[in-house]
């Protein structure tokens, strides 16, 4: 496990480097294959903050814990990691007899058009400027892998994935009122 650390408007002691260190090696125990970690600690005013993201086996996890004392932002933050990543290890054991499929990600992209005033109907010769355009890497994966995923992310408002079971595309979203959407096409 290899483990970075950024600082924002605080010096990383070698203390706090040692501190935070031994607290992410415990994740270690409860699921085995974390590969990389980033950590941001950042200080503004009285609010101490600890950012964590891990990269493990097909999933990102994100988590963030804010108090006034460092060392209490860092035990809050990985205390929920842990929970999220056994949370993930036993829906890994649950499914553990379902065949998954070994389909190939597929990459698509994602824009961000300008819309112009606000006219009724955009004329045919006016389309709209592309603003900003990111590809993702749509994985296959079962909805409930999806909605796990989506669920740990604490960043990400939108997952598109090839649904493992009809092999078609799938966008799983968080809505406003907290709750998950799914859309899936219709079989004509």
């Amino acid at each position: 496990m290899q483990i970075s650390m950024t600082g924002r408007h605080v010096e990383l002691t070698d203390s706090l480097k040692d501190y935070t260190t031994e607290k992410l090696q415990h994740l270690k125990h409860s699921f085995d294959q974390v590969v990389d970690v980033h950590v941001v600690l950042s200080v503004e005013k009285f609010r101490q903050r600890c950012e964590v993201t891990i990269q493990a086996n097909r999933l990102t996890i994100h988590g963030s814990h804010e108090t006034e004392d460092m060392y209490a932002s860092i035990d809050g933050v990985v205390d929920k990691l842990n929970r999220q990543l056994k949370r993930y290890r036993a829906k890994m054991r649950k499914h553990q007899g379902v065949p998954t499929s070994n389909g190939e990600a597929i990459t698509v992209s994602h824009k961000v058009l300008e819309m112009v005033g606000s006219e009724d109907e955009i004329p045919v010769d006016k389309l709209p400027d592309i603003l900003e355009m990111e590809a993702m890497s749509v994985k296959p994966m079962s909805v409930d892998e999806a909605v796990m995923q989506l669920e740990l992310s604490d960043q990400e408002p939108v997952l598109v994935f090839t649904n493992e079971e009809t092999n078609s595309m799938n966008v799983l979203y968080r809505r406003h009122d907290g709750k998950l959407g799914w859309i899936t096409p219709q079989q004509a």
